[in-house]
């Protein structure tokens, strides 16, 4: 599971994780890796997903990253809105549908969380009692520079994954990008 952060503010967006993979194997939770990649660029937007990393699309197994590559060459035309809208509609027919994902372009923020898309400032999705926490111990000051707010979310998160070990499934170094409002 992860945990995944979005803040938008007057300057641009800025999107954080987590970059642990688990599986459960014969009733036993397993870390598969620290070092997984869940903030990608699809056009001009970038996405963060918390759920399912692996999906059966077009009869074959991809990984997110794969779906989202393809995804993107499929709508590489599409403006934000009609790209988020694109991915909504997409994800309804795959094992992706009960992932929560945080889509951000350089002047808006979406969230897609049980297949409802909103628009907002910001968002958290991930592992329930892990997000309600962090959104309980954690404050971020929107008015400093994008570069600022984002290392203060990815110390924010690391000094998160150290401090409650009891979320297992989440961990790992954490990755940022923002993107910034050009208009």
């Amino acid at each position: 599971m992860t945990i995944a952060v979005g803040i938008k503010t007057s300057r641009g967006s800025v999107i954080a994780t987590d970059s642990r993979l688990t599986m459960s194997r014969k009733h036993q939770l397993m870390v598969t890796s620290d070092h997984t990649q869940k903030i990608f660029q699809v056009n001009n937007c970038l996405i963060a997903t918390a759920g399912q990393y692996n999906l059966k699309f077009n009869h074959h197994w991809l990984s997110v990253k794969e779906f989202l590559l393809n995804f993107a060459a499929r709508h590489a035309h599409l403006t934000p809105p009609a790209l988020v809208t694109a991915l909504q509609q997409e994800v309804t027919y795959t094992n992706l549908a009960a992932n929560d994902f945080i889509l951000i372009s350089e002047q808006n923020m979406w969230q897609l969380k049980a297949q409802r898309l909103t628009v907002t400032n910001y968002s958290l999705i991930g592992h329930q009692a892990a997000t309600e926490q962090f959104h309980q111990a954690y404050a971020f000051d929107i008015t400093q520079p994008l570069p600022d707010l984002a290392t203060s979310l990815q110390i924010s998160l690391t000094d998160f994954v150290q401090h409650y070990p009891q979320f297992v499934k989440i961990g790992g170094p954490i990755q940022v990008a923002y993107l910034t409002n050009n208009a």
